[in-house]
């Protein structure tokens, strides 16, 4: 894989993912995340939900379509609390992808794009940099997975070093997910994971909580 796809797949690089948790906040406040089989249950539901409802607009933008598709996912993000992470998500990518690269087309495309929905803005930043466009879809959904990840961590469900071992075994499910939505374009998006939709749906209700999402 590219250095560049490496750098952003870095847990480190400020996208803003640290503050969100996909959902899975909600889910435990709600007695659906206890223990490794009901984690290992959802992060795969999140692995299907982010390859047929999260791609299809990175494919439109990384061909080109970057406007198109950021309009199509604001109709597309019934979730308010989704669609509001999504935004926030997006434009922190943006804006840490034209500090790192200082490069005018992440900077047109920033200014172009009306929502800047995540998935729509890691694929029109990453449209001119002459990277495979199975690279870009591969890294995007394990970015997510694995900020997932970091959030069940943080919320005290699994252990650091437990985690990595429920990450390697979601390996093949990645694989199952990318060569199933290859192709997919914003048209064929759909949403798979009730759970995690109604659970974030609810997100802004909690009395506490550590994520914004």
């Amino acid at each position: 894989m590219d250095t560049l796809l490496l750098q952003l797949a870095d847990s480190g690089f400020p996208a803003g993912a640290f503050a969100h948790s996909a959902g899975l906040e909600a889910l435990h406040h709600c007695g659906l995340l206890r223990g490794e089989a009901q984690v290992t249950g959802r992060l795969e539901e999140l692995v299907w939900h982010t390859a047929l409802g999260a791609l299809p607009f990175l494919h439109d933008a990384f061909a080109g379509a970057g406007v198109r598709a950021d309009r199509e996912a604001e109709a597309f993000l019934s979730n308010h609390v989704a669609r509001r992470a999504s935004r926030a998500q997006g434009r922190a990518f943006l804006m840490a992808a034209e500090a790192m690269l200082g490069d005018s087309a992440v900077t047109a495309v920033r200014q172009s794009l009306p929502h800047s929905h995540l998935a729509v803005a890691f694929g029109a930043a990453l449209a001119h940099r002459g990277l495979p466009l199975a690279d870009v879809r591969h890294a995007f959904l394990f970015c997510t997975v694995r900020s997932a990840l970091s959030a069940v961590v943080r919320l005290g469900v699994v252990g650091p070093l437990r985690a990595q071992a429920l990450l390697r075994g979601l390996h093949d499910t990645f694989e199952r997910a990318l060569a199933d939505s290859a192709g997919a374009v914003a048209r064929d998006a759909v949403s798979v994971s009730p759970w995690l939709e109604t659970a974030q749906s609810a997100h802004d209700r909690l009395y506490s909580r550590l994520f914004q999402s």
